[in-house]
């Protein structure tokens, strides 16, 4: 399965191994936190 980031377009693939409860990841190319669906999460 794979993420787009909502911002640059950049995907992500999910990991099924990584069980993170809340989902939130870092884009690696614009450097946003973002939730599962690759929506911009505010700070």
């Amino acid at each position: 399965m794979s993420i787009r980031c909502k911002v640059c377009n950049a995907s992500r693939t999910a990991n099924v191994d990584q069980t993170n409860d809340d989902n939130k990841w870092e884009c690696n190319t614009c450097g946003n936190l973002l939730d599962a669906l690759g929506k911009v999460i505010p700070s």
